[in-house]
């Protein structure tokens, strides 16, 4: 899915939570969103998945995200950093999922797997009252089963352990090409294995859209000065 931001911005009262951000995402590309607490990167990701109006134009491949949500939601796939505090069983919430998605019967069970989640074990469990791991092992199957075009993570390794975390870098390995990957993480070992390219936020406004290896490059070298 190809991204296009032209002067979005953003206002929550006083606070000015976008500050004119212009920025091009081609299509598959792998981009790692980051920048410090209140840089903005929460409202972007709100906007590009239409939960928020936004001032100046955002578009994916061609739509806008929030006036055309309901077309755009069948492509996309979100995996919060908090995950919902769904009543529901995790038989209903992956029954739900593949109806409205129109998934084989059995994808996210063998995506659960993957991550070594025993999805047929939890079935009867409400989602809230899973583990942090279990719901984010969930949450990932779900998010890779649907096939999206565009996928959109944020902080999605947080809650899982080493073996789980390889497992997760292999699914990302093995999307389709044409798949356009944003996530947010504070590990820089992600930004290198996972991502293309970085964009910073800093107070609302883009201070980097660049190489991965050059942003970390400059890291190191303004923590070695």
């Amino acid at each position: 899915m190809r991204i296009e931001l032209r002067g979005v911005a953003k206002r929550f009262g006083k606070v000015e939570a976008l500050r004119g951000v212009d920025v091009e995402i081609p299509l598959g590309r792998r981009v790692a969103l980051v920048g410090p607490n209140g840089s903005g990167k929460s409202t972007l990701i709100r906007g590009l998945l239409g939960l928020i109006r936004c001032e100046g134009s955002i578009q994916l491949d061609g739509r806008r995200p929030y006036e055309d949500r309901i077309e755009i939601a069948r492509k996309l796939a979100y995996v919060p950093q908090v995950a919902p505090a769904l009543g529901a069983s995790v038989a209903e919430v992956v029954e739900l999922v593949g109806v409205t998605r129109d998934l084989q019967p059995g994808r996210v069970a063998e995506v659960s797997a993957r991550l070594e989640l025993d999805l047929a074990a939890i079935a009867a469990r409400p989602f809230r009252n899973l583990s942090g791991g279990m719901k984010q092992k969930l949450l990932l199957a779900i998010a890779f089963a649907v096939r999206p075009s565009l996928l959109v993570m944020d902080e999605p390794t947080a809650s899982l352990d080493y073996r789980a975390r390889e497992r997760f870098f292999e699914l990302c390995e093995e999307l389709e090409p044409s798949v356009t990957v944003i996530f947010c993480s504070h590990r820089g070992d992600e930004f290198v294995r996972l991502s293309e390219v970085v964009i910073a936020l800093e107070d609302g406004r883009v201070a980097y859209n660049g190489p991965v290896d050059s942003y970390t490059a400059a890291a190191v070298e303004a923590v070695a000065s």
